[in-house]
């Protein structure tokens, strides 16, 4: 074994040379002002002899001949907290910084030396509940798929229990609650296959391969949020590579793709990034492996971003898109699809498009504002059709040709009044375009009848202001104030809000926050049509916004070894909620537990519901190789319907829990690397009404009990997954293998049960067993 390892070391040394360096250079501004920070001192810590650089006039730096492998960075500045990066992978290519500074609020005639904690967040602002991501862990955790939603799934408080999609349920709430937000725009659902009013997907078209340092914030959030009631993920794109011209090609699960950018103009720092991505699960199905379904779906998605910078001001243009179709018969699937439906042919077709622009601009020293401007559509095109026991004599039964367009301005003034004071200030309006056509075939009358048919257009605005206060180094207060108002029927909502942080210790820290958080109903619901004495009516067009109360508290320790615990326990409560106007058990907080999900008629705002849980998360970052994360939550979702009963919510699976560990193995000089990640999932069965089998034979078609609405569970989802991975780094290219093997013990976890009216029994559909994923990258 020994002599083995011994020759492929020699060979990695051979084929990628002796000694490869690169270059790790940037701009570093105040966090809240963007004002270049002349002279501030950079350094790589721990070379020999030291390297490092000082800022320009534009605040500029470069490190050139730097080692490639794991570096630390330490920013300092008169006046500053000191600001640390670690763990820095150095490659073939540039590393490209921004890096934001905080001005310490008590002045010295030294600099403060405090490091910029790795999970802390880029929106200053937050208080409670919300964390950072960055590109390498959506690249690194096992099991992911390169998704970041996947990736958030392992985080405190956040269940994924359905192998086909990528929902994010937060503290029980519906994953229909969780605001997408990209480049300051709120974005539709960007995932391929989605229909509208839901976040979720089987694939996202978020490519990690062109994501920055992004947000996730899951309770309690800052007044410039609004329109969700569960979390938010707040996305960045990164820029391209100003000074020289870089590609990328990968294949794997997700797709193959290729990757280019570079400098548009050198003299003016301009950039340009593009990613392109095509559909490979064809691939996958001819070598037999099984992904959940037996029709192959097809996809394909762009997205890229422009940059141009001026001395004062910096303008963006980005855009993200996608196509999808997938054509399931009814003959071709088996006990193993987890999307067909007996004996129905399903074609469907989504369609999603976002482009935008942002510009910002320093106003003085102390200030900026921001602009940013967007157009965005999603369009769904869907045919049912039921054929006979012989898979014949199709029949159309339903059918969907709709589209949600928007337009979106974003304005927002950032004051710096001082290090103790900071205001900020804005709106967010998106102008509804919408096309609403959809209709289902009625046995008892032998005809169509329409479920939407609308064309027209609906305004949302949202001002807020928000402020902070830096009482000390110690406590920060953050206060905002949020409005949302829909002028479909002139609804209206103040949200305050209120967060604290206050650090009693070195390595103690208590938190605290509050929200009143609004969300407008799924566009569609606002639009459903009833025909009443001959005349088409929208009973549903008057229902106000559902509200939550959100209180969240919480406690940090930092350990040695860079170990990280968190302690948050929250209670929510929801009101407003629409129900029926009938006595029923239906609430729209159910809403996304399934793909396609019930709408009715005549609604009423008088649902309630309650959250209430505690969550734990150990965490170590990575140094030295070695990582790990273990999250867990404990936690009941529960809702009140029109006829006054209280049930669990579709999504009350009670607890879900993490641990992820990894290690990376550096040698060759670090410029070959073999990384090993773990993960173990355990989360609370899925919430289901029992069939009724007698009842069920009887009517011909499957029947639930009323009066065990989600009060049965499916035995508890388990599945570990295992990554590994091997990277090498020459002068000019870096390639990377990856396995990722997920549900490596091909754990039988149950996704649905339904009554089956060809043998009058209840059958049982299983989610994804094992399931290898091979991926290959490269950068030149």
């Amino acid at each position: 074994m020994k002599f083995f390892l011994v020759v492929f070391t020699l060979f990695i040394s051979v084929a990628y040379g002796q000694g490869v360096k690169n270059t790790i250079r940037g701009t570093v501004t105040d966090k809240e002002s963007f004002m270049p920070l002349v002279g501030a001192k950079v350094i790589i810590v721990g070379s020999t002899p030291l390297l490092g650089a000082v800022t320009d006039l534009e605040g500029n730096f470069r490190i050139d001949s730097i080692p490639v492998g794991r570096q630390t960075i330490q920013v300092t500045y008169l006046g500053y907290e000191t600001y640390v990066q670690q763990n820095i992978d150095l490659t073939s290519k540039d590393i490209v910084l921004s890096i934001g500074m905080v001005e310490s609020v008590n002045m010295m005639d030294q600099v403060e030396i405090r490091s910029e904690e790795k999970g802390e967040t880029v929106n200053k602002m937050t208080s409670v509940s919300a964390r950072s991501f960055s590109i390498e862990e959506s690249n690194r955790y096992a099991g992911s798929k390169n998704d970041v939603a996947r990736m958030a799934q392992n985080f405190a408080g956040v269940q994924g229990a359905d192998d086909s999609r990528n929902d994010i349920v937060i503290r029980g709430n519906s994953p229909t609650g969780v605001l997408f937000r990209l480049e300051g725009i709120d974005i539709p659902n960007p995932n391929h296959f989605a229909r509208f009013g839901t976040t979720g997907g089987p694939i996202s078209m978020l490519n990690n391969n062109v994501m920055a340092n992004s947000d996730f914030l899951t309770g309690a959030f800052p007044a410039e949020y609004g329109n969700a009631i569960a979390g938010v993920f707040d996305l960045n794109l990164r820029s391209g590579n100003n000074e020289g011209h870089d590609f990328m090609f990968q294949i794997g699960f997700n797709g193959a793709e290729f990757m280019a950018e570079g400098p548009i103009s050198k003299s003016h720092k301009s950039s340009y990034l593009v990613n392109y991505r095509y559909s490979t699960l064809g691939l996958f199905k001819l070598m037999g492996i099984n992904f959940g379904s037996t029709a192959v779906p097809n996809y394909q998605d762009a997205s890229f971003k422009l940059n141009f910078p001026s001395k004062r001001g910096l303008t963006t243009v980005f855009g993200l898109g996608g196509m999808s179709n997938i054509n399931i018969l009814a003959e071709e699937a088996d006990s193993s699809d987890l999307f067909a439906i007996d004996f129905s042919n399903t074609s469907f077709r989504a369609n999603v498009g976002v482009v935008g622009a942002t510009h910002r601009q320093r106003i003085g020293e102390k200030s900026y504002i921001n602009l940013a401007v967007g157009m965005q559509a999603a369009i769904n095109q869907v045919i049912n059709d039921t054929v006979d026991f012989n898979f014949e004599n199709a029949f159309t039964t339903y059918v969907s040709n709709s589209t949600i367009a928007k337009q979106t301005i974003d304005l927002y003034y950032n004051w710096k009044i001082n290090a103790r004071h900071v205001l900020k200030v804005g709106v967010h309006t998106d102008f509804y375009i919408l096309n609403l056509n959809d209709s289902t075939y009625d046995r008892s009358i032998a005809d169509f009848i329409s479920l939407r048919a609308f064309e027209g257009n609906t305004f949302l605005y949202q001002p807020f202001a928000q402020y902070q206060f830096r009482a000390s180094e110690k406590l920060t207060v953050n206060t905002g104030l949020h409005l949302q108002s829909l002028t479909l029927n002139n609804k209206v909502a103040v949200e305050p809000r209120l967060g604290a942080t206050w650090k009693f210790f070195p390595k103690d820290q208590l938190s605290l926050g509050y929200g009143l958080h609004s969300q407008m109903q799924p566009i569609e619901l606002y639009y459903v049509q009833t025909m009443e004495g001959g005349v088409v009516k929208q009973p549903n067009q008057n229902l106000g916004f559902t509200k939550s109360h959100h209180f969240v508290l919480g406690y940090q320790h930092r350990f040695a070894f860079g170990i990280n615990a968190k302690l948050e326990t929250y209670y929510q409560y929801l009101f407003d909620v629409p129900v029926q106007t009938s006595a029923s058990a239906y609430s729209i907080l159910n809403y996304g537990a399934d793909f396609v999900s019930f709408v009715p008629s005549n609604l009423q705002s008088t649902g309630t519901g309650e959250n209430y849980g505690v969550e734990l998360t150990l965490e170590k970052y990575l140094d030295k190789g070695f990582y790990f994360l273990l999250t867990s939550s404990l936690y009941q979702s529960f809702y009140t319907a029109s006829n006054g009963e209280k049930y669990n919510s579709a999504f009350n699976g009670n607890f879900t829990s993490n641990a992820l560990v990894g290690y990376e193995l550096r040698f060759n000089g670090g410029k070959a690397a073999l990384t090993f990640d773990g993960k173990v999932m355990i989360n609370g069965g899925r919430r289901y009404t029992p069939i009724l089998i007698e009842e069920s034979i009887a009517a011909g078609t499957e029947v639930r009990d009323p009066n065990n609405v989600y009060g049965s569970q499916y035995a508890n989802y388990s599945r570990a997954d295992f990554r590994i991975a091997f990277k090498i780094i020459g002068e000019r290219v870096t390639q990377e293998w990856a396995v990722d093997m997920q549900n490596i013990t091909n754990k039988r976890n149950v996704f649905y049960t339904q009554y089956s009216s060809a043998s009058e029994s209840i059958s049982t559909t299983y989610q994804t067993g094992f399931l290898p994923i091979g991926q290959y990258r490269i950068y030149f």
